[in-house]
């Protein structure tokens, strides 16, 4: 019969689950380091084990910690991997309450970090503890489906960006950003050839997966009633710098807009569970479908930021920059020009200035004031100058010889 104070021989496995991984994503699995906090029914750390990579051991595929411990005795055993440093807490309630910290959003080199808790687990007389650790971020897939965009608009993905991105956490609870002070300034971003997956169909307008990932972030039901996607923003300032946001910034091309070179149209959308919620939990991938409809400039407001787009110019002369026509002939020169509204200038040179170029012909400008009529008596030759004004920003000159 065992009795409560003989000690056997324990092994402690750290468990990380299964995951498939791209280049660009960390190895959700990788362990480089733990910290293993070991304490007895009264709440007294019995054992503290800080390990690097080179001390691991590793049984069955499992990095596994060989020790001595109480047969059917509970304890409390907490587990920290690849923080890259040795935890300074020694007791119960320091570890609960302590924090981790990233120095930036992406901080995957020594591994993602993970944690475990195991409250009141009593060994058997095998000595065998599994301690499943959880990433203490969450992964959000996502993906764009432009089945409903129209045919002629362009939206291409640049960048993707999580704002309210935590800097920090609580390792051995529930955890979420306080303040401003505990969210990067700029959060985890993919960029170009990172998200070229979201350029690409997976199937008919529907593109493959980018991951990002965030630290846990639980901020709870924040909002009521809300039943649009549209409606899943803040009215003042007291949780936009602390809740978690995609933005996806795309460039665009429609029939009248597209964006300015080095600015985009931005797609901005709050996580949670539902409408109301703003949690984002560790452990867990989120799958989103970002889909524009239409133009996919339907909502005009700090979700969908428009400031980057400007109107389609266009400033096309006609028929020709060079041309020929008879004496007697009445001759149309013209300027395609789009935004309309455009200010536009026209002047045939020398024509009121020089008495032999006023005797080659007389001229009409259009009711639009976008071209004019060459209304030619003899043969010679009218050079016309046109200047389109902002947003175009173009001049050209047009020239028609008269009996060539």
């Amino acid at each position: 019969m065992t009795t409560p104070d003989k000690r056997i021989n324990s092994t402690i496995c750290l468990t990380t689950g299964a995951a498939v991984t791209r280049a660009v994503d960390p190895d959700e699995t990788l362990i480089t380091d733990y910290n293993l906090l070991i304490f007895n029914s009264f709440g007294i750390l019995e054992e503290k084990v800080f390990l690097t990579r080179r001390q691991l051991v590793l049984e069955n595929g499992k990095v596994c910690y060989k020790t001595r411990l109480l047969q059917d005795v509970p304890y409390t055993i907490l587990a920290a991997a690849n923080l890259g440093y040795e935890l300074p807490c020694r007791s119960l309630e320091e570890a609960l309450s302590y924090r981790y910290h990233m120095a930036y959003p992406d901080e995957f080199t020594p591994g993602m970090p993970m944690a475990a808790h195991l409250d009141n687990v009593a060994l058997g007389a095998d000595g065998m503890v599994e301690l499943p650790l959880e990433r203490l971020m969450a992964k959000i897939e996502l993906r764009v489906d432009r089945r409903a965009l129209n045919p002629e608009v362009t939206f291409t993905v640049r960048e993707v960006r999580v704002g309210g991105c935590p800097n920090s956490v609580r390792l051995f609870g529930t955890s979420k950003a306080e303040g401003a002070t505990q969210v990067f300034g700029n959060g985890y971003t993919k960029n170009w050839s990172q998200v070229a997956a979201l350029n690409q169909d997976e199937t008919l307008g529907m593109s493959g997966p980018v991951n990002v990932y965030l630290l846990e972030n639980a901020q709870g039901d924040l909002l009521e009633h809300v039943t649009t996607d549209s409606g899943k923003v803040f009215t003042d300032g007291r949780y936009q710098e602390v809740c978690s946001y995609i933005e996806l910034r795309a460039e665009y091309n429609s029939p009248s807009l597209h964006s300015r070179a080095g600015e985009y149209l931005i797609y901005r959308f709050y996580l949670g569970e539902n409408l109301n919620n703003f949690d984002v939990f560790r452990n867990v991938r989120y799958r989103i479908t970002v889909r524009p409809e239409g133009d996919g400039l339907q909502e005009d407001s700090w979700r969908v930021d428009k400031s980057g787009l400007e109107g389609q110019t266009r400033f096309n002369l006609h028929p020709a920059a060079y041309n020929e026509c008879r004496s007697g002939d009445d001759f149309h020169l013209w300027c395609e020009v789009e935004p309309p509204g455009t200010p536009m200038y026209i002047e045939p040179l020398a024509h009121d200035d020089d008495p032999r170029v006023a005797e080659l012909y007389s001229y009409t400008v259009d009711p639009d004031g976008n071209g004019l009529t060459i209304h030619t008596w003899k043969g010679g030759s009218a050079v016309v100058y046109f200047q389109a004004g902002p947003p175009v920003n173009r001049d050209t000159l047009a020239v028609l010889v008269i009996d060539p």
